[in-house]
């Protein structure tokens, strides 16, 4: 049963909009292309959870806190007698293990997934007990990727290869884990304490003036379009959707760009590239959000 559904971090959607909006450094590009590697992994992961029809608890794309220490989890399943915890990585190539550290072909050194999975699993049993449940936790990484090869480590129990998921699934699934309330209660609690606004520290340094203008489309995210009275039409991909919902969507990615900034009438027709007048975006932010009058401005914020 999934209970959680796997969403774009918050990360993952900021640079993905400044990524179409400005000249990301090479640094924040290359941050930016894995967490888009890593998203197509994890939902690569998630279609063979929902072809094995496993019988316990699914919560993906977790954030949770513990002692003022954030720590993400790939994926959960809550079954009656053990909580598994999966990591789920999309390497491709070759990479070698020795002195304890994984390295790529060209020798760069990457993080350690067996200590990344060790925090993740000792915070998680740190929360777990928190709520009052002492369940054993069973962690596990999965290479996902058909074109990984890890040379130079011995066979490990925590790993899973993507040839070896299908006969895995299939073994986790024939055990066949009754949902129980306690089961579903703790999974409920997990997901009340994600923090689906949690930003890192270290983001680009960017401001409304340098960022390309006007309204991206949700598929390719070209600011090409063509219109109706009514409708939106992207003129490279040809999405539809209606200008209301378009312009929704920008006020939204503001709101995600620039958390502190008011939202106001003429901030968001600049933001949308004045391709619509201004009284239609009032009637929007009207119509969906809080009004506050001032002597400076009218602003708005959520209801």
């Amino acid at each position: 049963m999934l209970l959680k559904e796997r969403t774009k971090s918050v990360t993952h959607r900021l640079l993905e909009s400044l990524n179409f909006r400005m000249n990301l450094p090479a640094e924040e590009k290359v941050n930016y292309e894995n967490q888009v590697k890593g998203f197509a992994g994890e939902k690569q992961f998630d279609a063979y959870m929902n072809q094995s029809n496993q019988s316990g608890l699914v919560l993906n794309d977790l954030v949770l806190t513990y002692r003022n220490t954030v720590f993400q989890i790939d994926s959960l399943l809550i079954t009656t007698d053990v909580v598994y915890l999966y990591e789920v990585k999309n390497y491709a190539g070759p990479y070698f293990y020795r002195e304890e550290s994984f390295f790529t072909e060209s020798g760069y050194k990457i993080l350690n997934p067996l200590r990344q999975i060790d925090r993740s699993a000792t915070f998680l049993h740190n929360v777990l007990l928190s709520l009052g449940y002492q369940l054993p936790i069973q962690p596990l990484i999965v290479f996902i990727n058909p074109e990984f090869n890890l040379y130079s480590l011995l066979p490990n129990k925590l790993f899973l290869f993507s040839n070896q998921l299908p006969k895995y699934l299939h073994t986790l699934s024939n055990q066949n884990f009754s949902t129980t309330n306690k089961q579903l209660e703790l999974g409920k609690k997990l997901s009340e304490l994600h923090n689906e606004t949690y930003r890192p520290d270290k983001l680009p340094n960017y401001d409304f003036d340098q960022l390309k203008k006007g309204i991206l489309c949700p598929v390719c995210f070209s600011a090409s379009y063509r219109d109706t009275r009514q409708t939106y039409f992207c003129a490279v991909c040809a999405h539809k959707e209606t200008i209301t919902s378009a312009i929704e969507r920008s006020i939204l990615e503001f709101r995600l760009l620039f958390p502190d900034s008011p939202i106001t009438t003429n901030r968001i027709y600049q933001w949308c590239g004045a391709s619509y007048s201004k009284e239609r975006i009032r009637l929007i932010l009207k119509m969906t959000y809080r009004r506050h009058l001032s002597r400076q401005m009218t602003y708005y914020s959520e209801k």
